[in-house]
């Protein structure tokens, strides 16, 4: 055997050395990635199942809150902190967020709930 045909045999050793490893790593990453995919997808379903999507109106000044997903009444109020304390004595264990409605609406109600937000963080004297 001369040296050429060794080296020819190393050299193909070590490219389907390479291509195996390569292929496990491709491997490897293809199963990690279905698994983030999995769980991304379970944390999503779970979030999903905590949230209440609301659309919120407003008709002669008093706010109605409906459903995103059914479009079924939930609540209503005068201020977004009548709102609040409506939706949490429904909904005890789920939490809402602000879906759709009016941008002026929407815009004000959100203003309501900083106001609201900043009013909790204040120490009481």
């Amino acid at each position: 055997m001369e040296i050429s045909d060794i080296l020819i045999f190393v050299g193909v050793g070590v490219l389907l050395g390479i291509s195996a490893a390569g292929l496990y790593v491709w491997s490897l990453y293809q199963r990690l990635r279905t698994e983030i995919d999995q769980l991304v997808d379970c944390a999503m379903q779970q979030a999903e199942a905590d949230m209440v999507g609301l659309d919120i109106e407003v008709d002669q000044g008093v706010y109605f809150c409906y459903n995103t997903t059914d479009k079924q009444f939930v609540c209503r109020g005068n201020t977004a902190a009548e709102i609040k304390e409506s939706f949490r004595l429904r909904f005890p264990n789920k939490t809402a967020y602000l879906a759709g409605g009016h941008p002026e609406v929407i815009a004000k109600f959100r203003a309501e709930l900083s106001t609201i937000r900043s009013d909790e963080n204040t120490p009481s004297v």
